[in-house]
């Protein structure tokens, strides 16, 4: 690894807290949107730079290059705006990276490409973006927004306003002056990462100096992906060295405007470190799935405290807490945590409590069991460690059995790897549970070291007492919070 670049772990810890505490932000690039097909600033330049008898492959500086094409057409951007449209007008669907990216709580997009990849990926999502990409558009807010998006040098649908020549980016502050404002006060106030961006754009470095020139020393950390260089069969080994060597002082020199970054080996990697990152921001949501008809060896008050104090607990080390109001469990989850709430002086929210009764009527056509089972998913797709405790129930003859809807839970958080802590030792279902994951350990938990393993062992035996049992799952889960 570069010693001018950070680790992953580094990244992913101080992004994740960014995103909990609604800080976070992206800059999008047109790197980000080149596996669907679309091309960058060179592809859309090609035939542009190779009429004005140009190597595409040897020149970089692609601004002057369209400026040199508007020079020798009298001004006229005709040929620019239509290679702008007709590169990006096909409809193309998001990637993976777009769709991660779509489904974290972040509320602020920034990006210079024309392309519609980032709404769309929003409104999969089922999240409202409010698209900004010209300068009336900012003085107006789209109803019920979950995200703002500005498209800082035009859009597809618009291409003849795009920012494309050296004409329009030495005119942009002064034209656009409103959006290099919101950009600059974006960069002071949110933590944001740069994806799929090369930093040769002069709007952007504008912008990064002016606020490094305000700010020195005390600007906001950033974060930025990029790809290490790696060796051509065709180049030498000193040649390879050379391209190692500039690609640091490239780093380097982004520290200057307080940009960090994070390389890796292939662009693919890319979406296994986003993927990293959605699951870790997603285990600060811990699930508590259980019922309780009949709490077993359990005195009822003794297993009402317990529930109280886990959900208490849970909420104090600033984790979100996911029930479906099982009968019997429930009230004491959602009691535990207003709790927490009251004595840290915070109002009930969806960032600390997410709470979902399944419903007891089938209307709407479809059938109870088929509900429930959408039901299941929607909450669960939220959670990233789930707590499994007693699961017991009614039959139809009135008999106590474990219970088939705590089993269901536990199979759809296996399934979208939510990390499964059955706490055995309340019996029932939970029991069953815990013998099922203690006896395939490996599988649930291929990486887990010997200290885990001896805590979730204790969560199996009745005997530890209710108080052990809570210090063995606070340490569970802060040991899976850091993985």
């Amino acid at each position: 690894m570069s010693v001018e670049a950070i680790s992953e772990t580094e990244f992913v810890r101080e992004y994740t807290r960014e995103l909990h505490s609604k800080n976070a932000a992206v800059f999008a690039g047109a790197g980000l949107s080149l596996a669907t097909g679309y091309v960058d600033w060179k592809g859309l330049l090609k035939e542009i730079i190779e009429d004005l008898h140009l190597d595409p492959v040897k020149e970089h500086d692609l601004v002057t290059l369209a400026q040199y094409h508007c020079n020798q057409a009298g001004g006229s951007k005709t040929r620019l705006t239509k290679a702008i449209f007709d590169h990006f007008a096909p409809t193309k669907a998001p990637t993976a990276n777009h769709r991660i990216l779509a489904r974290l709580p972040i509320h602020t997009y920034w990006t210079t490409n024309y392309d519609k990849l980032i709404e769309k990926a929003l409104e999969e999502a089922k999240k409202v973006p409010d698209v900004k990409h010209e300068l009336k558009q900012l003085s107006v807010t789209r109803p019920d927004r979950d995200v703002a998006v500005y498209k800082m040098h035009g859009d597809v649908d618009h291409p003849a306003d795009a920012i494309i020549c050296k004409d329009d980016y030495e005119a942009y502050p002064l034209t656009m002056s409103a959006f290099v404002s919101a950009l600059r006060g974006d960069l002071v106030e949110k933590t944001f990462l740069f994806l799929g961006f090369s930093f040769t754009d002069p709007n952007i470095d504008y912008i990064l100096s002016r606020v490094r020139v305000q700010y020195e020393k005390h600007q906001r950390h950033h974060y930025c992906i990029q790809k290490k260089v790696t060796k051509d069969a065709r180049e030498t080994d000193a040649e390879f060295k050379y391209r190692q060597l500039k690609q640091d002082y490239f780093i380097r020199d982004l520290k200057r405007f307080s940009v960090y970054t994070v390389l890796v080996d292939d662009y693919p990697q890319i979406t296994v470190l986003l993927d990293r990152l959605a699951v870790n921001y997603k285990r600060a949501s811990v699930l508590i799935s259980g019922a309780a008809e009949d709490y077993g060896a359990w005195k009822p008050t003794d297993a009402q405290a317990f529930l109280h104090e886990l959900s208490r607990q849970i909420g104090s080390k600033r984790n979100r807490i996911i029930t479906g109001f099982g009968v019997g469990v429930g009230s004491a989850v959602l009691n535990g945590a207003l709790a927490h709430l009251d004595a840290a002086g915070k109002t009930i929210s969806d960032e600390d409590i997410v709470v979902r009764p399944f419903p007891q009527v089938a209307t709407g056509g479809a059938s109870l069991d088929d509900q429930w089972a959408q039901y299941r998913k929607a909450f669960i797709e939220h959670a990233g460690i789930a707590i499994f405790v007693f699961g017991s129930k009614r039959d139809a003859t009135g008999k106590i059995v474990s219970s088939d809807g705590v089993r269901k839970e536990f199979d759809l958080c296996v399934a979208t790897k939510v990390r499964p802590l059955p706490i055995g030792a309340t019996g029932f279902m939970a029991e069953e549970l815990w013998k099922e994951v203690w006896g395939d350990f490996a599988t649930f938990y291929p990486d887990a070291d010997a200290a885990f393993r001896e805590e979730f062992e204790k969560l199996g035996d009745p005997s530890k007492t209710p108080n052990k049992l809570l210090a063995s799952i606070q340490k569970l889960i802060q040991h899976l919070q850091k993985t």
